[in-house]
């Protein structure tokens, strides 16, 4: 793949998610400093009402640069709601904007860590006794600890070749992760 093109913004819940998508983004899509974070300030409220109230907004300007190579990254946790639910907050929140929902040809993509970006931090790391409804913010601050499970190290598996039984075990087990992957697909089918 040709180096980074895209320039964008990360709209995400917390620093959490900002370490790790800026990390993740900018390994092969993003220039540095050409992903600009909002996150709710001083982890003051609700993350996930801060994304939802600026959503539409950042959509309409993304597509305002449509022949750009610009992309808005949504980050959301899918907490006790689950992937299909905060897809649909989040398209409720175009439809009462009176913006369209996403469509493939959209340089907008949505990751929901679901329960939690811990979740899927274990998981690229090799724990395999998850699911999506439990929190496991404790185990992975003990793993990143003891060094047996880093965001790093996570963001480094999300690089490599899964075998076919990893992918349907993914799939399966968190498919939040698994939808995460093919985000990635807009950014590879959008480089101008």
């Amino acid at each position: 793949m040709a180096s980074p093109l895209f320039r964008g913004v990360l709209l995400c819940e917390d620093v959490e998610h900002e370490r790790f998508f800026r990390r993740l983004l900018e390994r092969k899509w993003f220039r540095r400093n050409q992903l600009k974070a909002q996150r709710i300030p001083n982890a003051q409220g609700a993350g996930d009402a801060f994304v939802r109230s600026r959503y539409a907004g950042e959509v309409q300007l993304a597509r305002s640069k449509r022949h750009e190579n610009y992309a808005l990254i949504v980050v959301v946790d899918g907490d006790r709601w689950g992937l299909a639910k905060r897809i649909q907050q989040l398209d409720e929140q175009l439809d009462a904007a009176g913006l369209d929902k996403r469509n493939p040809s959209d340089k907008i993509l949505v990751f929901v860590p679901t329960r939690n970006i811990e979740t899927w931090k274990l998981w690229l790391c090799g724990h395999r006794d998850l699911d999506e409804e439990g929190d496991y913010k404790g185990r992975f601050r003990k793993a990143d600890m003891s060094g047996t499970a880093t965001a790093r190290d996570a963001i480094e598996a999300w690089f490599q070749q899964l075998s076919t039984e990893d992918c349907q075990l993914e799939e399966q087990t968190l498919p939040a992760l698994a939808a995460g992957r093919q985000e990635i697909q807009r950014l590879k089918t959008n480089i101008r």
